[in-house]
């Protein structure tokens, strides 16, 4: 994810992300493989017709006469069009969206054809600006010619943009256009495999993203500003010999400390203490978490508010990540873990909130469990297993929903690359 800065455009795939046609899409599909084919084939087996052109779903089937059967399709999700319905909450999502003055977008794999018939019928389609259907390209999804086809129509640039889709096929699409994408967990059919910059469990956590960049977008700049000269008064404070540029080097500090403090719920003797004690020169904390996974629940230790997190804490002097956090989780959890991959290195500021004074590298990493139970100790009450639907009360300044669900996304997938920003 790059600079926090306010979205413009939020775009939307269709199918999985803003209607349920999946019951239509397999059984008319079914349906017409019975003539194409002379087979019936499982629902099961066809899952993967979800989210990708039509066309390439034939070919994949090994269909021969791929536009005669296309238009066979096509005709049988008639019959099941009773069975398509948007998803719940989508339509207040949409109203709100447009009213706060975003601009929607769609990018779909259906085509031109497909759209106007399975999408006009459901009455939501004049809250969307832009539409670039699968016909409007050489190249469809995964390829990242749609999007930058809305980009060439929209001028938009790439960072006002979020995409929002269901699909593997979505999250390359993003990933190859370099624009952030959120997956959208109430219709997606697998997260394996799925890498997002967000995870959204219902339509209306769109607005938990939008309106948290949007605030920190408010204070960011003094922060990145007061930061600054904190840093350029202790990179001065190390190098200056003469007295005159110490003392005015100590003022920038006092003033930045006092800046910090204004917008943060800090006092200035807390920032003294945080960044006047050091000396030489200032780079970010790093604080290590442990992802520790049984039957698809992750573990979480209770902390003494009452909160929850992912075992962890800052990376002691003498240890490596490696070494910090099979250390912390002993303390915390009680277990022996080996660690076993490095989920994703993360700007805390970018990712967590409330903004800190002082810059932090979130390092999560997948661990095995190796043994142990948890005792009593003086950071943690409590510890216990959760599965993602039955997330307690976070700490979410320590660990948020989404980057629980990355977590749970990494231990799903099997070719998981470490996320970085």
């Amino acid at each position: 994810m790059g600079e926090i800065m306010t979205y413009k455009h939020i775009v939307f795939d269709i199918d999985g992300t803003l209607i349920d046609t999946e019951y239509a899409i397999l059984h008319s599909l079914q349906k017409t493989l019975e003539v194409t084919l002379n087979k019936k084939i499982e629902i099961s087996k066809l899952t993967f017709a979800l989210g990708i052109p039509g066309e390439n779903a034939l070919e994949k089937l090994g269909v021969d006469n791929i536009s005669a059967t296309l238009e066979l399709w096509i005709e049988n999700m008639n019959e099941f069009s009773d069975r398509i319905n948007i998803f719940s909450g989508i339509d207040d999502v949409l109203k709100a969206l447009t009213s706060s003055g975003y601009k929607l977008g769609i990018v779909t794999s259906k085509t031109k054809d497909e759209f106007i018939q399975d999408f006009y019928k459901l009455e939501i389609n004049n809250y969307f600006d832009i539409v670039v259907c699968a016909d409007d390209t050489e190249k469809h999804k995964p390829f990242p010619d749609p999007l930058i086809k809305y980009m060439e129509l929209s001028r938009a640039e790439k960072h006002e943009i979020l995409y929002i889709g269901d699909t593997e096929y979505d999250m390359n699409c993003a990933r190859l256009s370099k624009i952030d994408f959120a997956l959208a967990g109430w219709g997606v059919h697998t997260n394996k495999h799925i890498q997002a910059t967000y995870y959204l469990k219902e339509p209306t956590d769109i607005f938990t993203i939008l309106f948290s960049k949007r605030n920190k977008k408010n204070i960011s700049d003094w922060l990145k500003w007061a930061m600054e000269l904190q840093f350029i008064g202790q990179v001065g404070l190390t190098y200056s010999k003469d007295n005159f540029d110490i003392e005015r080097f100590q003022r920038i500090r006092e003033i930045s400390a006092k800046i910090l403090s204004n917008y943060t719920d800090y006092g200035v003797e807390k920032i003294n203490d945080i960044f006047c004690n050091e000396t030489g020169f200032q780079t970010p904390k790093i604080d290590t978490r442990a992802a520790i996974f049984n039957n698809d629940k992750i573990l979480l230790v209770k902390e003494l508010d009452g909160k929850w997190s992912l075992p962890g804490g800052w990376v002691d002097v003498n240890q490596s990540i490696y070494s910090n956090i099979i250390k912390e989780v002993k303390e915390e959890a009680g277990l022996n873990v080996i660690p076993k991959k490095i989920i994703a290195a993360q700007d805390r500021n970018k990712h967590n909130y409330p903004v800190y004074a002082y810059g932090i590298c979130k390092v999560f990493i997948l661990c095995e469990n190796n043994g142990g139970k948890f005792e009593t100790n003086i950071e943690t009450i409590e510890s216990e297993y959760f599965s993602m639907d039955n997330l307690p009360d976070l700490a979410l300044e320590k660990n948020t929903v989404e980057q629980i669900k990355m977590c749970f996304a990494s231990n799903n997938s099997d070719k998981w690359e470490a996320l970085f920003d």
